[in-house]
């Protein structure tokens, strides 16, 4: 021991300063972690309560759609007898009923009788049957054998303080006699259009008289009338009970008392009339017939009170047959009375005893409207514009329903099952929103937006996944340091490449290089495949080789082969298509495989999301691996494993939990993904899973429809649930991912 060694120990000042350093320092740092901890915990909750705030938002907008429909009597009064049909102006305040002695009018604001206009020409006759119109245009059958068709205009008129008020205007059409024995006419229909109308009215046992009134416009603007007449003879057993014209076909479509439904061709009304089809059971008589809006929706009820409606179909030898569509409620008695929606296949059937609104669509019956007391009802009518109904009964009551329907074509239904849409062969997943005429039927079905959805993530994920793991499983084991630096921010900075840039690129550069290259991509991954292992190979059996790669650098003899194998693939491609392919390989999908080759389908999609997905997963699965504890690797290689057995055996299974969440990571990126899936599909509602056709997603779905949709309308709030299902789909995924990947975790802890 050096005897001139000092022991230098440190004396009560020091000491002292010491401890105030340290405390200072030690108060320092605790101050720093508690502000980084609020900070921190502050920006959680934020962002928690930011999310619950946007699904809050998501809920309100689609919560009208779960809403089930009301009505709510808003007024109660008396007519001057007994209604035989009714009608209203588009805003529902006036309000005309045919009764015996003709037409009366009444407010429906004052709820009082206003007029009882006199018609001309009208004589001492009484009215005994009624075609009734939406359209303010109803045809009187009279008791002296005529048929009076009355035009009836509400104007709205504005006094000198520029107050409103509604005026009803009648215009009455001449009259025709329908039935030469004088007899009343007790059974008619009509239909009318800007050309014209047409009367149909039972004149005689299976005697139908037509009556056509053409309206045409000449070059002063004055009109001129063509009226033609004639009677056709319909050879049926019983008696004809109901009729209704059919203006998709051309057609006058009878109903029977022995549950018959007869087809009159009105192009050639002197063929045989068609039996296109019956009831159950011959003596259920036929009670009712009646189209919805677009003439397509034909609603059939019967004597024992059931509701069905059917589709007329044309067969290709040109016979027609009715296909029933749904059965809605039924009534107790033969449901006679009927009125449709002239804004939806909303429609209402009435009996004595109940009168109910349907929807055509669906096939569900959504109101119900029993009658009071021992009255029974006579006439009933939906509002214009489907807000409203009124009612008239026996006791001379009208009564008035304030209606709030704004969804009726939305339920659980009609947004995840197939529905039978009109003009189609049978029910199908349809998405279409819009369409060029008033008749046209919105088809919201979620379910092809779903499953484009799903379509897209999985051929994303098919490419991406494998790249990405085999990538990052070789990055993170066996290439050299000094190469790893430069690889992995390489790869990370593909995350920063904006989705938009990436469908743009997909859109105008890979879609048509796709149609061009299709089958060279096809055989692509085999050539590749067939190459890389004839290099191992050949690495393995001749050592002299292996100077063309150094351990940890087999990247640059992969890149090559690679190369090698794409240029290949790309010839061998195009002589496949010259010789096998008919020159074409889109000409040889179709009439081989019977498959439709779009530009933009999804393979592009595939490549391009996948190309987006690929740098998310890499990063969290390269890792995972790299943090596996030192002490597992060593211990394994000094046990005498290879460097490849212990990547497989120890390093994989202990960092598999993080390799899932990278796997679930990428699924939810690759499902909200909106850019790339808008640019690079064509945006079809399609549910195939050929890689040749294109889909529609629902973030995309979003992105297109939500800048026309109407705010508060129903594709605005579906839109809005397409969203929530997005939410759903996304937040169900990760936390299926948290679960598992705890799970793996818990398993290969102690390893």
């Amino acid at each position: 021991m050096n005897q001139n060694a000092q022991t230098i120990e440190p004396g009560p000042k020091s000491t002292k300063s010491g401890r105030a350093f340290f405390g200072k320092s030690l108060v320092q740092r605790q101050f720093a972690d508690g502000i980084a901890r609020a900070v921190v915990t502050a920006g959680g909750w934020i962002i928690i309560a930011s999310i619950l705030a946007i699904l809050f938002i998501i809920i309100a907008e689609i919560y009208p759609l779960l809403k089930k429909p009301s009505a709510s009597l808003v007024a109660v009064f008396k007519a001057q007898s007994i209604p035989l049909t009714i009608g209203m102006g588009p805003y529902q305040e006036k309000v005309y009923t045919v009764e015996s002695d003709g037409l009366r009018l009444y407010s429906l604001q004052e709820r009082k009788f206003e007029s009882h206009p006199e018609l001309p020409s009208w004589g001492s006759a009484k009215v005994t049957s009624v075609s009734p119109s939406l359209k303010n245009f109803p045809v009187l059958g009279l008791s002296d054998g005529r048929v009076y068709p009355i035009e009836i205009e509400f104007r709205p008129v504005y006094d000198s303080e520029s107050r409103r008020s509604i005026e009803p205007q009648l215009k009455p059409e001449f009259p025709v006699q329908v039935r030469s024995d004088g007899y009343p006419v007790t059974l008619l229909t009509h239909i009318s259009n800007e050309e014209g109308y047409q009367i149909a009215a039972q004149s005689g046992p299976g005697e139908v008289s037509l009556v056509r009134v053409g309206l045409r416009k000449t070059m002063m603007g004055t009109v001129r009338k063509t009226v033609s007449q004639e009677t056709i003879t319909v050879p049926i057993e019983g008696e004809i009970t109901s009729m209704v014209f059919d203006e998709a076909y051309s057609s006058l479509l009878l109903g029977t008392s022995f549950g018959q439904v007869f087809r009159i061709d009105l192009e050639d009304s002197q063929s045989p009339a068609q039996l296109i089809g019956a009831t159950r059971k011959p003596e259920i008589a036929v009670s009712h017939l009646g189209f919805a809006l677009g003439g397509y929706t034909l609603v059939v009820t019967d004597s024992e009170g059931s509701v069905k409606s059917f589709q007329l179909q044309k067969s290709q030898n040109g016979k027609f047959t009715l296909k029933k569509i749904h059965e809605f409620l039924p009534h107790k008695n033969p449901p006679k009375l009927f009125s449709y929606s002239l804004r939806n296949k909303g429609f209402l059937t009435g009996s004595k005893e109940m009168v109910r609104l349907h929807y055509g669509t669906t096939g569900e019956s959504q109101l119900e409207f029993p009658a009071h007391g021992n009255s029974n009802y006579t006439a009933i009518i939906l509002a214009p514009k489907f807000d409203g109904i009124l009612t008239a009964d026996n006791s001379r009551t009208l009564r008035q329903w304030k209606m709030d329907n704004p969804y009726p074509q939305v339920s659980l239904t009609s947004l995840l099952s197939e529905i039978w849409y009109e003009g189609y062969e049978r029910p199908s997943y349809v998405w279409q929103s819009t369409g060029g005429t008033d008749e046209f039927e919105s088809k919201f079905s979620l379910v092809p937006l779903i499953f484009g959805t799903l379509k897209g993530t999985v051929y994303a994920m098919l490419f991406a996944m494998p790249m990405a793991l085999f990538a990052s499983f070789y990055v993170s084991q066996f290439m050299k340091p000094d190469l790893k630096r430069i690889i992995k921010p390489t790869i990370e900075i593909m995350a920063a490449l904006p989705s938009v840039v990436l469908g743009f690129f997909a859109a105008l550069v890979i879609a048509p290089q796709v149609e061009t290259f299709l089958p060279g991509i096809i055989i692509m991954p085999i050539v590749i495949t067939v190459l890389i292992v004839s290099v191992l190979l050949a690495y393995e059996i001749f050592p002299g080789l292996r100077f063309l790669a150094k351990d940890g650098r087999e990247i640059y003899l992969l890149i090559v082969v690679t190369f090698l194998g794409g240029t290949l693939s790309f010839y061998g491609g195009t002589l496949i298509e010259s010789s096998l392919l008919s020159g074409d390989h889109r000409v040889w999908l179709k009439q081989v495989l019977d498959v439709t080759y779009d530009q933009r389908n999804a393979l592009v999609v595939g490549l391009a999301m996948g190309f987006a997905v690929i740098p998310i997963i890499f990063t969290i699965a390269e890792d995972s691996l790299s943090n596996v504890p030192v002490h597992l690797k060593a211990s394994s290689l000094a046990l005498g494993a290879t460097p490849w057995q212990t990547a497989l055996n120890v390093i994989l299974p202990t960092a598999s939990p993080g390799i899932f969440s990278a796997i679930m990571i990428g699924f939810g990126r690759a499902i909200g993904e909106t850019m790339i899936v808008l640019m690079a599909t064509g945006n079809t509602p399609i549910m195939e899973w050929s890689i040749f056709n294109g889909f529609r997603a629902l973030s995309a779905n979003i992105a297109v429809e939500l800048p026309e949709a109407p705010e508060g309308g129903t594709l605005f709030r579906i839109l809005f649930l397409a969203a929530f299902l997005l939410f759903a789909m996304t937040f169900f995924i990760n936390t299926l991912a948290e679960l598992v990947r705890l799970r793996l975790r818990k398993r290969y802890q102690g390893l």
